[in-house]
């Protein structure tokens, strides 16, 4: 799950069972607005230092996207609360622990809406999804990881059998790879 504020590490009083009652079913994230460099390696924390969103400076927030609404939705960790659900516009699919999606900006992700994989990136100082790069190919999607330059990324890209390699500044495919079947 992402966390944000200026203590990364979530309460252990805090299990996910609270979390998830209070949130309904969603896809849970790790998300920051100033992520350091290395990914996380247990869901409940992130190395990272504050972060900013929706104006709650300073306070501990959990991030929880609605694949569902396309939306996400800000819990309050010291109060355990809904603080409030944002439009998203995406249906964020995967932010795992064992990738990284942060290139020192903004959280990478994909959706493939209408079967056709794109690439997003979320700014979670604006909790909104703030670039988009599309035309990767046939969906769905299964992964996508920011490499350690933080420039680019690669994605699967299921459909079509492929990993496509992106230019994360510039917003293009840079290449692509055949792989097996349904990678």
């Amino acid at each position: 799950m992402f966390v944000g504020g200026s203590n990364w590490f979530l309460s252990s009083s805090l299990d996910r069972r609270t979390v998830l009652k209070g949130a309904g079913s969603a896809a849970l994230g790790l998300i920051a607005s100033t992520c350091g460099p290395s990914s996380a390696s247990q869901t409940s924390s992130a190395p990272a230092q504050s972060a900013t969103a929706g104006g709650a400076e300073g306070r501990e927030t959990v991030y929880v996207f609605n694949v569902g609404s396309k939306d996400v939705t800000l819990i309050d960790v010291a109060n355990r609360q809904v603080r409030e659900t944002r439009p998203l516009g995406a249906s964020v699919r995967w932010l795992s622990n064992e990738q990284t999606y942060w290139d020192g900006a903004r959280i990478w992700t994909y959706d493939f809406p209408n079967d056709q994989v794109q690439a997003i990136a979320i700014d979670p100082r604006q909790v909104a999804v703030t670039r988009t790069i599309g035309g990767l190919g046939k969906g769905p999607g299964h992964s996508l990881v920011v490499l350690p330059d933080k420039k680019k990324a690669a994605v699967n890209v299921a459909g079509d059998n492929l990993i496509a390699f992106l230019d994360l500044e510039h917003g293009n495919v840079d290449a692509t790879l055949q792989t097996g079947a349904f990678p």
